[in-house]
């Protein structure tokens, strides 16, 4: 009797023990997967970072690095080798546009010294034939003759510039100045046509000098070029301003006027060569669309950050930064 009432209580208590074991099972197995996950994340956040930091140096214009598949899992490698496709075939298009542009650069710069050194000998002419005691109506051809043949001279030292300065024919000559004394220059060269034109010139700086580190001849090729863009695109008893501010390890440069100012569907354009925004308003509307792109080269030769503000009918500010 005994015998059987235990036989009875073993098999009512198997359940239980079963149950104990299926459990202790999933227990563990819970435990295992969760260690699983943890790690496959960590390998997950280790493949996404690398990806993620190789295509932050594609962002950058680096090209010249490929994925490698293999040491990625499966699943990621059809990607990374269509990504590689890709890199290398933008890499051989930028290769290409730039040696076109190259090409593009010495041609202007050939030509623009061809044809320097005859127009340098007609302006020579024209000075002298605007000189002799002439009837007024030929006194005056002469003078408009004078006048368009130094617009194109100048038009062609800048195309010279430029296509030097693209083509990397110029090295900056860094050295440390005084960039609140040169600036005090530049805002001379333009007070008489800023009288004329009811301009008001002013100069923004702390008392004490104001070192920086660059090119001092191009640093005032860019001040000469975005004072001159901010008196013609002005209008009378409107002003210019150039603030210099020290900024830590750098100081801002502004140049600023309540002048026209830009339309938001040209701003970003503006510092492309030849591209000019035309306005009935400006004070003067000569110009050879090669300024802002002067500018734009000096500064990138230069690792120094620049921007554009502007507001039709308020005026525009250009900044930039320089190191100390």
């Amino acid at each position: 009797g005994l015998g059987v009432a235990g036989a009875g209580i073993a098999a009512a208590g198997a359940p239980w023990w079963g149950l104990l074991v299926v459990g202790i099972g999933a227990l563990g197995l819970g435990v295992l997967l969760r260690q699983w996950r943890k790690q496959f994340r960590r390998w997950l956040a280790f493949w996404m970072g690398d990806i993620a930091e190789r295509l932050e140096r594609l962002s950058q214009g680096l090209f010249s690095f490929r994925f490698a598949p293999a040491d990625f899992p499966e699943e990621f490698r059809g990607l990374l080798e269509r990504l590689n496709a890709l890199v290398a075939q933008v890499e051989h298009e930028l290769m290409r546009v730039r040696k076109l542009e190259r090409v593009r650069s010495e041609f202007l710069g050939n030509v623009s010294h061809e044809l320097r050194n005859p127009l340098f000998a007609l302006r020579g002419y024209l000075e002298a034939l605007a000189e002799l005691p002439l009837e007024p109506m030929a006194q005056g051809f002469a003078q408009k003759a004078l006048h368009h043949a130094q617009r194109l001279e100048a038009l062609l030292t800048r195309l010279m510039e430029l296509s030097q300065i693209e083509s990397g024919a110029v090295r900056m000559r860094v050295r440390v100045f005084d960039l609140g004394e040169l600036a005090r220059q530049v805002l001379t060269v333009f007070e008489e046509r800023a009288r004329q034109w009811e301009v008001r010139l002013e100069l923004q700086v702390c008392e004490e000098p104001l070192e920086v580190v660059a090119d001092r001849e191009r640093i005032e090729q860019v001040l000469l070029n975005l004072v001159d863009n901010a008196l013609k695109y002005n209008r009378p008893g409107g002003s210019v301003w150039v603030r210099l501010e020290p900024q830590g390890k750098t100081v801002r440069v502004e140049v600023a006027d309540t002048g026209i100012g830009i339309p938001k569907e040209h701003q970003e354009r503006v510092f492309e060569r030849f591209y000019r925004v035309r306005s009935a308003q400006a004070l003067a509307s000569e110009g050879s669309g090669l300024g802002l792109a002067i500018v734009k080269h000096i500064l990138e030769a230069h690792q120094a950050p620049y921007e554009l503000e502007s507001t039709p009918g308020v005026g525009t500010v250009v900044r930039f930064w320089l190191r100390r």
